[in-house]
């Protein structure tokens, strides 16, 4: 996180950035500024000025005089006028005899050198002379507030929402301040970075650099924030978005070598790895849980049956998303060439999330009966990260052959069996009728027995294949059962979701194919397919950040993940 800061504040520039951050920083530190920069009134040198102790050290008065960057040769006494020695000079000439303030005229003075990024070697020398000839002991000392200094204030005093420009803060604040309704907090957050995402539109790669930048320390407040209110929700939520964004804005510079996109790719990696963070923090607190009995339904805290289920497919999602991570991490260890201990840690971590994952669907048998059609996505995430180990093939027949009689029997009962339905007032009084108009209202489409289908085939089972038919020949002869394949403009829309994309494969007749049958139509269709490998978070071989797309954007997982590992 210091690194960070530190890399931001290099950037920020002399005027209307740096030097307005670092008043709050100061009055946040417990000094009394009593001088900031302004236009058109002459400064004598002094950007800032506050008097007060700093770590408990003596009452000082601190007269800052700023630049942006690095401080070189060229910044020091280049003959400019805002060249920082005229400006030392002008302070100890100028400034300290005539604009102290009565109250503090026998306090002694620190002058304080303050530049966002490093002191370079060139001019360290001269710098080290003129503060050597102008101390005077007692009355006049001096101090470098470089990147490193002002990053470790920052962080210790200042990890707040100061680090933003003005036109954005109030969307963070405001997701700070709605963190008890986490859904709330995170449309504040989204618009934070929306508008963040929109300083990139002219694809300038300095205004990349401070966007992402820029989210990722927003990212980071609102993660110690839900932490210190012990409320994660709207972190995790926001840190999916975040990923997918900065992806967005950084996709194109990853066939570039320059210095500035070095720096982007750098940042989005922290991003990366801060969501993951937030994730295993998330899964942590869950953790105990998963082993009670209907442990985790109970925690839901709902009489609802519908919020019950909808949370427990939703958490089967993300516990599942922590689990691809940690094969993403195993995979890159081996491409590495790690050592023994390394691979054996990641492959047991795996392993743990696998375990913790067939727990929960075990405990809480609501997993067994899918409300949502929807609920496809978070069954395939979870079925690909329990099929990366083939002991657990078994486990996986045993939960589809489960799922697919229980769905059987609320279309017989006219229970809550999955449907199409997106306002939450209308689910939750699903079925509003036992009648077959009403059935076919609700379920006019699916996802869902194509993809039972598809890992019948998969899995070989024929018991799967022959449920999901019956459910299909007695209930939905009228429903358009459908596959989703990436097409041409996915790339674009994938990890923003500003436009629909993607082809439906439909019209296939499911009750008329036999399993082989039907998993080489969706293979072939998987080979005329061959917009997911343009897909750039495949080609960079960062493919989590697609199952991330689908579920928080609730789109089908494609079935190319199951064929290149599996068939």
């Amino acid at each position: 996180m210091k690194l960070i800061i530190k890399e931001y504040l290099a950037s920020l520039k002399e005027r209307k950035e740096l030097d307005v951050l670092l008043p709050d920083l100061l009055s946040q530190m417990g000094l009394i500024v009593f001088s900031k920069a302004g236009i058109g009134n002459r400064q004598y040198g002094v950007d800032v000025a506050a008097y007060g102790r700093i770590n408990n050290g003596a009452e000082k008065i601190y007269l800052f005089s700023i630049k942006s960057g690095n401080l070189g040769r060229r910044d020091w006494d280049a003959g400019q006028p805002t060249d920082l020695r005229p400006s030392l000079q002008e302070i100890l000439d100028v400034y300290v005899p005539t604009h102290i303030p009565n109250e503090y005229k026998d306090k002694p003075v620190e002058i304080c050198l303050c530049f966002g990024g490093d002191l370079n070697e060139d001019v360290r020398l001269n710098v080290t002379s003129f503060i050597k000839n102008s101390t005077v002991e007692g009355k006049i000392t001096f101090s470098e507030w470089s990147g490193e200094k002002l990053a470790q204030y920052i962080e210790q005093y200042l990890l707040k929402e100061e680090l933003l420009p003005k036109q954005y803060r109030s969307y963070l604040r405001k997701s700070l301040a709605m963190l008890d309704e986490p859904e709330i907090s995170h449309t504040y957050f989204k618009q934070l970075v929306c508008l963040l995402k929109k300083n990139t539109e002219t694809q300038n790669n300095k205004n990349i650099l401070t966007s992402v930048r820029q989210l990722y320390i927003s990212l980071w407040i609102l993660y110690v924030w839900c932490k210190t209110g012990n409320n994660l929700e709207s972190a995790y939520l926001s840190s999916e978005f975040a990923v997918l964004n900065a992806w967005d804005i950084s996709k194109e510079l990853h066939k570039n070598n320059g210095k500035e996109n070095k720096f982007i790719i750098e940042v989005l990696v922290k991003i990366i790895r801060l969501h993951t963070q937030i994730l295993f923090d998330f899964i942590l607190k869950l953790k105990p849980l998963i082993f009670n009995l209907y442990g985790v339904s109970h925690a839901i805290n709902s009489s609802c049956s519908v919020d019950v289920n909808i949370k427990l497919f939703d958490i089967l999602g993300r516990l599942s998303l922590a689990g691809l991570w940690m094969y993403f991490d195993l995979e890159n260890l081996k491409l590495l060439n790690a050592s023994e201990k390394e691979l054996q840690l990641a492959e047991n971590g795996l392993l743990s999330i696998q375990n913790l994952l067939k727990t929960l669907i075990s405990n809480n048998p609501l997993l067994y009966t899918p409300y949502k059609d929807d609920h496809a996505i978070d069954i395939s995430m979870a079925i690909f990260l329990l099929a990366l180990n083939k002991q657990n093939q078994e486990c996986i027949k045993a939960w589809l052959i489960r799922m697919s009689f229980m769905i059987s029997f609320l279309f017989r009962s006219h229970g809550y069996y999955p449907n199409n339905i997106h306002d939450y007032q209308n689910l939750i009084e699903h079925p509003k009728e036992a009648t077959e108009d009403y059935r076919k209202e609700v379920t006019k489409a699916s996802i869902l027995y194509p993809m039972l289908a598809f890992f019948a085939g998969l899995f070989k089972s024929d018991e799967i294949y022959q449920a999901v038919q019956n459910i299909c020949a007695d209930y939905l002869s009228h429903c358009t059962l459908q596959l989703w394949y990436p097409d041409q403009a996915s790339e674009q829309y994938f990890y923003n979701d500003e436009q629909p994309h993607g082809a439906a494969f439909a019209n296939f007749y499911l009750t008329k194919l036999d399993k082989e049958n039907f998993l080489q139509l969706v293979l072939n269709e998987c080979n005329q397919s061959q917009d997911f490998y343009e897909l750039s978070a495949i080609k960079e071989s960062c493919w989590p950040i697609i199952m991330i797309a689908c579920r928080y954007y609730r789109l089908p997982l494609p079935l190319h993940f199951f064929k290149d590992k599996f068939l």
